[in-house]
């Protein structure tokens, strides 16, 4: 829904002589944005966007503690990820409206090697979540694997940026226990300082350590350990010209996880916390990078928006999970049978993109248009292996790095140029524009891709309260990477697909203030997509594709989000998902038809200024799937519904003591899956924070 969870919590101040006085004790926390440029390539404030975006603020990430994003994700109803693993083809991608595979942006630059999915939240300002296609905001997304990407939608990282506002110190201490989950210590800084006696520059480097011991590591596994770091430089280049540079880095050494095997939605053969892996089997990985990033207005009438990136990334892991495949039949003395993955991977990602924005007014309407051009260019190489037919616990196949059939070295490049106008006349909004995106990948395999879209909002009072919203949108990209005819060679590109894959949105709703800054939306959405690769098989069983795949889906949207009150923070949000494959005449639930998540603050003047938050997620029943298809009766995700309680006590003005219980009632099920390896959700938490602010 529209941007529900808002910028950092506010702070209240004095004037005393010449300095400020910054009291932090437990201010009421903000759910909602007052302005969001993604998914619209131009600040809007969220109700007015033709576009639907979910904006989960520095607020509700600091009060929710998720560890990763995965894991802050998995609390919003509609947003999907297929396991947290380094070992998934899609690691670090999400489904958003019933369609998997988008990947996730850092600042609106593409990340390297899937690695979105582990980033530690401490770093973000803001998560954006942009729903429907997005080709014509972004083009049709790259994939590692060249999978379908962007059809539902994309999640947008805002990193913390250094603010010439003010100094300020920031260090916080977090310690949580669970029987089931394990036990996590984290210390994290974060520390702005204005630069130079004129102000016009400012570093802040925000920072986070967390050492953690999952209660289902085996024995001898040892703890894990991630280091994450977001450093910021930025500078007025000219009085309303800002140039900055934006760093990250983060290492993880992580015990080895790749979930249980359940049937009719319990572990088999296992428990919830148990592990398929042995005490040597780890996940490590190490991703650094940047932005160098200039944005201002050159006259009254033109800015610009200039971003020059690089991430790499390089993923080390050796380990087991249970079976994946279907017709499992385990080994009788165990009760479990295994598949066993191993690989050393670097992804390298080059991004440069310029935007111009010329403002001006025709006839009493008001203008901003956008010309945008950017490239791109992703780079994957090193070797891997997997095998899980026949792999039991004695039985370990070994690799060998030399191997052909297990290195890969791929390459892919788009080039966009994007014109977009934003028409303001009285209460309407309407924003038309249209993507242009040349692709070039393996074996120099070309095509070009279209993407337009139209959008508009309007104010049916012209009070700003009650706000209709409308939208239909295209986006394609290119079926590169699958091969079009049995004994293709693979070696040129006639072998492959010439096509590209179509997805098709349209979307309505309604969006109203009732009180205070409460907003509540509501909204339908469709989406039809065609012209998408399926597996065909030929007599003498060999492999190739088709691009005759034809789904859709379809589904409500509802969400309400503010302050009801000075002292009450509200969040709210429903999601329903039909999901439909046209192509083999099947309906069934890809991922959880009805899901609910709420959030909600309050400020207690007669208690101190205690903050007290409570909080429910509510997912209902799902079918495991196999390769895009129901895994059969018996694989089933059964509904999931926890509760949270939190409260923050300022001990003085600087100091805040923070109580909190997840999952109140130790409710366990499957969290998300991947195949037939089924992920569990955290058990019964409970965490201790202390944090001091200046």
């Amino acid at each position: 829904m529209v941007g529900a969870l808002a910028s950092g919590a506010a702070l209240a101040a004095e004037a005393a002589t010449n300095e400020v006085v910054r009291v932090t004790a437990a201010p009421l926390p903000k759910y909602r944005a007052e302005e969001v440029d993604s998914g619209t390539l131009v600040a809007l404030p969220p109700e007015v966007s033709p576009f639907t975006v979910d904006s989960l603020t520095e607020d509700f990430i600091r009060e929710r503690n998720a560890t990763d994003l995965d894991q802050l994700l998995s609390l919003q109803p509609g947003i999907y990820q297929g396991g947290k693993t380094l070992m998934a083809r899609q690691a670090g991608t999400y489904a958003i409206r019933g369609y998997s595979g988008s990947e996730v942006l850092l600042g609106g630059v593409p990340l390297a090697g899937g690695i979105g999915t582990f980033l530690d939240p401490t770093l973000l300002e803001r998560v954006d979540v942009v729903k429907g296609p997005v080709g014509g905001a972004y083009g049709g997304q790259m994939g590692d694997m060249t999978d379908l990407m962007g059809a539902g939608g994309t999640v947008i990282l805002q990193p913390k940026r250094a603010s010439l506002e003010e100094d300020f110190h920031d260090f916080l201490f977090k310690g949580a226990y669970s029987r089931a989950s394990g036990s996590r210590l984290k210390v994290a800084a974060d520390v702005n300082r204005v630069l130079g006696a004129e102000g016009r520059a400012a570093a802040r480097v925000p920072m986070a350590y967390e050492w953690r011991e999952p209660g289902w590591a085996p024995s001898g596994a040892g703890h894990g350990t991630t280091f994450s770091a977001a450093p910021s430089l930025t500078m007025l280049a000219a009085d309303r010209l800002e140039a900055g540079l934006d760093l990250f880095y983060q290492y993880s050494d992580q015990p080895a996880y790749q979930g249980v095997r359940t049937r009719w939605g319990k572990p088999y053969g296992s428990g919830w916390d148990d592990t398929y892996t042995d005490a040597d089997d780890r996940m490590r990985f190490e991703t650094f990078g940047g932005t160098f990033r200039l944005d201002g207005e050159v006259t009254d009438w033109l800015s610009l928006r200039t971003r020059l990136s690089y991430f790499q990334t390089e993923s080390r892991y050796n380990y087991r999970g249970p079976f994946s495949n279907k017709g499992f039949d385990p080994d009788p003395a165990s009760g479990k049978r295994y598949e066993w993955a191993a690989g050393d991977r670097l992804g390298r990602t080059f991004y440069a993109g310029q935007d111009a924005v010329f403002t001006f007014d025709t006839f009493g309407v008001e203008h901003q248009f956008l010309v945008g051009v950017n490239a791109s260019v992703k780079e994957n190489q090193g070797w891997g292996t997997f095998i899980s037919s026949g792999v039991t616990n004695d039985d370990y196949v070994a690799v060998i790095k030399g191997d052909p059939d297990n290195y890969s070295d791929t390459r892919q490049a788009k080039i966009g140029v994007n014109a977009q106008d934003l028409l303001r006349w009285r209460g309407l909004s309407l924003i038309a524009g249209v993507r242009a995106d040349w692709h070039d990948s393996v074996n120099h395999a070309h095509q070009w891709a279209y993407s337009p879209r139209l959008g508009l909002s309007y104010d049916l009072l012209e009070e700003g309260w009650a706000i209709l919203f409308a939208n239909v949108a295209l986006t394609e990209t290119p079926n590169f990477n699958y091969k079009r005819w049995p004994g293709d060679t693979g070696t040129a590109p006639s072998d492959y697909l010439d096509t590209t894959w179509r997805a098709v949105q349209r979307e309505a709703g309604l969006r109203v203030n009732p009180v205070g800054s409460l907003w509540l939306s509501g909204a339908y959405f469709r989406i039809d997509q065609s012209n998408a690769p399926i597996a065909m098989t030929d007599e003498a069983g060999e492999g190739y594709y088709a691009d005759d795949g034809k789904t859709f889906s379809q589904g409500v949207e509802l969400s309400a989000s503010g302050n009801l009150t000075d002292d009450w923070s509200l969040y709210l949000a429903y999601a329903y998902i039909d999901y439909t494959d046209k192509t083999n005449h099947r309906s069934f639930d890809r991922y959880p038809p009805h899901a609910v998540s709420l959030w909600t603050s309050y400020k207690a003047p007669w208690f101190r200024d205690a903050v007290f938050g409570f909080g429910a997620r509510w997912r209902d029943a799902w079918m495991m799937t196999f390769r895009g298809g129901p895994a059969g009766e018996d694989q089933i995700a059964k509904r999931l519904l926890t509760f949270d309680a939190s409260v923050d006590f300022p001990l003085t003005k600087k100091l805040t003591l923070g109580l909190a219980v997840r999952n109140l009632f130790d409710s366990r099920g499957i969290e998300s899956a991947r195949n037939l390896q089924a992920f569990a959700n955290d058990g019964r938490t409970f965490e201790l924070t202390l944090r001091y602010r200046f």
